[in-house]
């Protein structure tokens, strides 16, 4: 498998079942601590009402031939109070995650190890379902080092008001939102040691979905976007557009369901428009 498709293809997995595995040290905290969240407990709510067993995920090159050093399956118990979810890829080695719910359906843990290292999330809720707290340790399994890193939610009525990120227990980060009339966050702000670090702004569309999450890029002097998203008939997200950190480049993601609302398929694009790969969705029901 060619080098650049593969973080394509661990994103999608690490996506769709396992949420914030490796992306607490960036920005976009509301994208990635509360929608991605309610996204990973949505999916698995699918995955309930369709009594799915298992899933395999098949790799594609753009020349259509099949990626065989790739393999990711993912796997229930009987009550889908966990998850699992394991890779295995000829360039990074395997992988495996597991994320567990509770009696709601919320994802209150989950743990993504590697050969290298081992990442511990913990997820608690108020009593309406907002998430409280979002605690993620990592440690090497060489170097026996552990970090820790804890984003603790404050709201006002159903907006959040800020966010304190607090990494080791000492250095703190404080994130400020803004939220319209509907009660979606538009703005998100850092702030640490009183000094701002950068602001992310959020758009929606005219049924109140998210379509874009942007930032200001200081080497363009204007805004740029880092996520687009669209919506078909249905209201499932059919594209989404991914713009490299700093840069112009993009990756465009098109996906395709069966009518249970289960993803069949998923293709990729680059900036050109050529195809760069896609992911295959294999189901095992359950008594089928």
């Amino acid at each position: 498998m060619k080098l650049h498709l593969f973080p394509f293809l661990r994103s999608l997995a690490l996506l769709n079942i396992v949420i914030l595995s490796g992306q607490q040290g960036f920005s976009q905290y509301y994208y990635h601590d509360i929608v991605l969240t309610a996204q990973n407990q949505q999916q698995r709510q699918l995955y309930k009402k369709n009594s799915v067993v298992s899933i395999k995920l098949l790799s594609y090159e753009a020349n259509g031939q099949l990626s065989e050093d790739f393999i990711c399956d993912i796997t229930s118990n009987d009550s889908y109070t966990q998850i699992k979810t394991f890779t295995q890829s000829g360039l990074t080695g395997m992988s495996s995650s597991t994320a567990f719910y509770n009696f709601k359906g919320q994802l209150y843990r989950s743990v993504d190890s590697s050969k290298e290292s081992v990442n511990k999330y913990e997820y608690s809720y108020d009593s309406t379902g907002r998430l409280l707290a979002a605690t993620n340790v990592s440690e090497g399994f060489t170097s026996k080092i552990q970090q820790k890193e804890t984003h603790e939610w404050r709201y006002d009525n159903n907006c959040p008001k800020n966010m304190f990120r607090i990494k080791n227990g000492t250095d703190t980060t404080i994130v400020q939102f803004v939220c319209d009339e509907q009660g979606n966050v538009t703005e998100e702000e850092s702030w640490r040691h009183n000094i701002s670090n950068e602001k992310i702004y959020y758009y929606y569309d005219t049924l109140h979905r998210l379509s874009d999450v942007v930032r200001y890029n200081n080497r363009l002097g204007k805004l740029l976007p880092d996520y687009i998203f669209e919506y078909n008939d249905e209201g499932r997200l059919a594209q989404m557009i991914a713009v490299q950190q700093g840069g112009s480049d993009y990756l465009t993601w098109r996906y395709e369901y069966a009518e249970n609302g289960l993803k069949t398929r998923e293709l990729c694009f680059n900036k050109q428009k050529s195809l760069v790969g896609k992911i295959e969705y294999q189901y095992t029901f359950k008594n089928k």
